[in-house]
């Protein structure tokens, strides 16, 4: 069971990338976005919002995609929300840069599509006892590692090689300040990962908590956290 004790007000603006078209789900996506999937009877950013709001967490700025349009009668019932759709494709980077005039001077970023129940709490003091632009939660608990991390910071980011000496894996929660996205902004379509991450390798902020990561980006690992989400109500 996770801890839903509810925190503290005052926290950071939630930021969500939103736009991921889910192109492994196959048909469950041929007409839906990524987030607005249902998982256990209502759409995954449903539940990401209902525990960002146990956090604390008031208000969230929902980055749509260029096929945001069904968004457009979403809300939720806790947590005020801010669309920005895109005219085009792209990239998490993109996107960032595409709402820039929206972002708060420090933010939290999640995906869209994995749920994440860690406690916010604890992030957000590690992140402000350090000087870090960028804190990064890191599970060693993945079935894979794609970070290697030691005293306290991320030093290396790939997610396309895995190398044997990698001991973390980014699970999708970090604090972000907008400086960085004023820094590497550019237009077009561009990765925020595969761009800030390396740059910044050894400036990164390791936050490390196992909490279990659940991404929704294939059918197996959509039954999953369906299955627990049920658990959680049982």
């Amino acid at each position: 069971m996770y801890d839903a004790r509810p925190l503290s007000s005052g926290m950071p603006q939630v930021v969500i990338l939103a736009g991921g078209l889910g192109t492994r789900l196959g048909q469950i996506t041929e007409s839906i976005p990524k987030s607005l999937v249902k998982v256990d009877d209502k759409p995954i950013i449903s539940h990401i919002l209902d525990w960002i709001s146990i956090q604390g967490c008031d208000r969230a700025l929902i980055l749509t995609g260029h096929l945001g349009k069904q968004f457009e009668d979403y809300s939720h019932d806790s947590v005020s929300l801010t669309f920005v759709q895109e005219s085009q494709p792209l990239g998490t980077g993109g996107a960032l840069w595409n709402a820039v005039d929206f972002l708060e001077s420090e933010f939290i970023l999640l995906w869209g599509d994995d749920f994440h129940p860690i406690n916010y709490h604890a992030l957000v003091s590690n992140h402000k006892n350090g000087t870090n632009l960028l804190t990064m939660t890191v599970t060693e608990s993945h079935e894979t590692m794609n970070l290697l991390h030691q005293d306290g910071k991320v030093l290396q980011y790939d997610k396309h090689n895995i190398l044997s000496k990698f001991n973390g894996y980014e699970a999708g929660t970090s604090i972000v300040k907008k400086q960085i996205v004023l820094l590497f902004g550019r237009d077009g379509k561009w990765s925020w990962e595969e761009t800030v991450y390396p740059y910044l390798s050894g400036r990164i902020g390791a936050h490390i908590d196992n909490t279990k990561f659940w991404d929704m980006g294939t059918p197996e690992r959509l039954s999953k956290l369906t299955e627990f989400l049920k658990s959680q109500r049982a």
